[in-house]
C-alpha cells in the first residue's frame, strides 16, 4: 500500500487508513463501519457502531451520524472476500453521494467505490 490513496482532491493520507485498519481488525467476524469527515483541523475518522441485524454481512450506520457531520467517506470492512464493492456498497453510496472507502481484512488492502455522483 502506497503513502496515500487518491480521489479527486482528497488525499487518505497514512495516518488515516492507519485509524480506519485498526478499528476494522477489532473484529475479525462482523463488519467494522465508521465515516471519515471534515473538521476544524482536517480529516477526522469517526468509528461507528454496526447497527446491522446480520453484522457478520452488512453494516449500517446511524443516519444521525450523517446529519451531525460533513462526511467525506463512509468506510467499512469486508472480512472475508476482496475490497471489490458489492451491490449494496455500490447503491448505497450512489444514494449517500458519498464516496466508499473498503478495507478487506482477508487480503490486508484498501479500495475505493467513486460512486456516480464524484
Amino acid at each position: 500500500m502506497g503513502v496515500s490513496l487518491v480521489q479527486k482532491d482528497i488525499h487518505l493520507h497514512k495516518a488515516i487508513l492507519k485509524q480506519v485498519k485498526a478499528y476494522c481488525l477489532g473484529s475479525l467476524i462482523e463488519e467494522r463501519c465508521g465515516l471519515i469527515v471534515e473538521s476544524a483541523s482536517g480529516m477526522k475518522v469517526v468509528s461507528c457502531k454496526n447497527e446491522s441485524s446480520f453484522p457478520e454481512y452488512h453494516f449500517m450506520i446511524n443516519l444521525n451520524i450523517f446529519i451531525e457531520n460533513k462526511v467525506l467517506y463512509v468506510y467499512h470492512s469486508h472480512v472475508n472476500c476482496s475490497v471489490k464493492p458489492s451491490i449494496t456498497d455500490k447503491l448505497y453510496s450512489d444514494e449517500l453521494c458519498i464516496p466508499f472507502l473498503i478495507y478487506s481484512i482477508r487480503d490486508d488492502e484498501f479500495g475505493i467505490y467513486n460512486n456516480i455522483s464524484v
